[in-house]
């Protein structure tokens, strides 16, 4: 049996694939985070792909034999830092990459106390595949990491120290900014920036990965705001009060400042929206509110 207060969760930059870890201040000892408060593990799994053997003359199998060896992992907690961007993006933890380059891979230390005694999983080489920061009017403002890694060895060190976040770092919504063609959403009830396709796996003779790469990423913006204007809506047309042939391109920025006046902000570059809907036009209980969701030519931090 486990419970509150039962678990670790932490993550430690690699400098190489699967290879040592950062030790920033050179003291020996590799820095260790906790990505952030209210932290959830959703997926922790290993995948073996395993295919079957068999013989002309038995209808059953002989046995499997083992495939490429994958970890998959997702992480979801509620934003109090910058330190998860590290694992993002990969042109210095503040860019997407413009030319191809490794991606950035960590450790992460999942650890449990159990009435039993405890136990640790230690995936290594993981990489962040997407990464989701959501908005909720009311509510904090959370991010979600999906990942994958390729190996778990027994000889990584638990940490001796963890960085740790505290309450007061936390961003809520009333931190939170999002204008698009220089025009404020004021009446903002959810937003998600979210960036696929950040990294992949480069294969060769071994179960294991050799490195990964940055991939074919593909970021996104999705809003819902109560309608206060048409800006948006003629966006969706292309820039005009009709439909047109093209969509233009536009920019943005999202920030996020938490009460100790701290600001994470994100420039977004080459808007263009591909769905656009009203929500609740006949509804006496609720505002009209409209739908959009863009897709996002770069994203960088600022």
């Amino acid at each position: 049996m486990t419970g509150a207060g039962s678990a670790t969760v932490a993550y430690a930059l690699e400098q190489t694939y699967g290879g040592s870890l950062v030790d920033e201040d050179s003291d020996g000892t590799p820095e260790w985070y906790q990505p952030g408060v209210d932290v959830t593990v959703g997926d922790l799994s290993v995948e073996n792909a395993l295919e079957r053997i068999r013989q002309p003359d038995d209808p059953t199998p002989a046995g499997s034999r083992e495939g490429n060896f994958e970890g998959a992992a997702s992480v979801s907690f509620t934003l109090t830092d910058d330190n998860f961007h590290d694992l993002v993006f990969a042109d210095g933890g503040t860019a997407l990459p413009s030319s191809p380059m490794a991606a950035p891979s960590s450790t992460w230390y999942f650890g449990v106390d159990h009435v039993d005694g405890n136990e640790a999983r230690t995936p290594t080489g993981a990489i962040v595949v997407d990464a989701t920061i959501n908005y909720q009017q009311g509510a904090d403002v959370t991010v979600e990491l999906t990942m994958l890694y390729g190996d778990e060895p027994d000889d990584v060190t638990a940490p001796s120290s963890i960085t740790q976040p505290s309450d007061a770092d936390v961003f809520t919504w009333h931190g939170a900014d999002l204008t698009v063609d220089a025009v404020d959403q004021t009446l903002m009830q959810t937003a998600s920036l979210s960036l696929s396709g950040l990294a992949r796996f480069r294969r060769g003779q071994s179960r294991h990965p050799f490195d990964a790469v940055v991939g074919a990423i593909e970021p996104s913006l999705s809003t819902d705001a109560t309608f206060t204007e048409n800006a948006q809506l003629q966006a969706a047309y292309g820039g005009a009060t009709t439909p047109q042939d093209t969509i233009g391109k536009v920019s943005g920025s999202l920030s996020f400042q938490n009460g100790q006046g701290t600001t994470i902000s994100y420039d977004l570059t080459g808007l263009q929206p591909t769905s656009y809907g009203w929500n609740d036009l006949v509804n006496p209980d609720e505002d009209l509110s409209e739908a959009v969701e863009y897709h996002v030519a770069d994203v960088a931090v600022v």
